[in-house]
């Protein structure tokens, strides 16, 4: 079985906390769009229709909680990772409660960032399955 790439849209607007970040998810091959505002994540949301987005939780103009009804009104299922600058309890617990799909903060670890893309991926990939089944029945 071939392993399928996953593509990733990272919302920051230049947060170091991201950049470490940015390097091990290319390192594990996952290919990626950045976008510096919540205005061009919209953008590039509905023309490149990325598995997963990973969010700071801060942008000139926004939140995560922005980034999170982008993806929740897109033409086709993402999941969304909040990235925090820290642990966060009160943080994790409103993302998680909007649906986010996790919620990670440095010191981003690689097997730890492997498996939430491979479980994020796999979950987005079946909700897409599911979307394409129910428009053709």
């Amino acid at each position: 079985m071939t392993k399928r790439k996953v593509f990733a849209l990272l919302v920051s607007d230049g947060d170091k906390s991201l950049e470490s970040l940015r390097f091990l998810l290319k390192s594990q091959g996952v290919d990626f769009w950045m976008s510096r505002s919540c205005a061009d994540a919209a953008r590039l949301l509905e023309q490149t229709h990325p598995e997963l987005i990973f969010t700071a939780s801060q942008h000139a103009d926004g939140t995560w909680r922005d980034v999170m009804m982008l993806a929740e009104r897109a033409t086709v299922a993402t999941n969304v990772i909040v990235v925090g600058k820290c642990r966060d309890v009160r943080l994790y617990l409103l993302a998680m409660e909007y649906g986010a799909f996790d919620f990670i903060f440095p010191p981003f670890e690689p097997e730890h960032i492997g498996h939430v893309v491979r479980v994020a991926a796999e979950d987005v990939r079946s909700r897409r399955e599911a979307q394409a089944l129910k428009a053709v029945a």
